[in-house]
């Protein structure tokens, strides 16, 4: 049960930036399964990607990642490119804050 629990928490810190990020910028599918899907498609691309290239530095990859995300969400959510680049770079510090906000709730109980 705390293993549901748990998945059902790391599942919506991922979907829901990513679900805000495409609202804010007026991307055509915005359900929840959209953003589900363009998630795995991303992460999917970036594995494939992160393969043929081999020894990338952090700072490397975190470029290269963006633009790959950005592709996948280009796809799924029905939007252009550079609208795909803004809502990888807002749904990646979106994340970021939930973490912290999520981490320092925890920290307090």
């Amino acid at each position: 049960m705390e293993f549901l629990i748990l998945l059902i928490i790391v599942v919506a810190i991922l979907v829901v930036p990513l679900k805000m990020a495409a609202g804010m910028l007026g991307a055509r599918n915005t359900g929840v399964f959209s953003c589900l899907f363009a998630l795995l498609l991303a992460v999917i691309i970036q594995h494939f990607v992160g393969g043929m290239i081999p020894g990338v530095t952090e700072e490397l990859g975190l470029l290269i990642t963006i633009p790959l995300a950005a592709i996948a969400y280009m796809l799924v959510l029905g939007t252009g490119f550079l609208k795909g680049i803004l809502i990888a770079i807002i749904q990646g510090l979106l994340t970021i804050a939930l973490t912290l906000l999520l981490g320092g709730f925890v920290a307090a109980v």
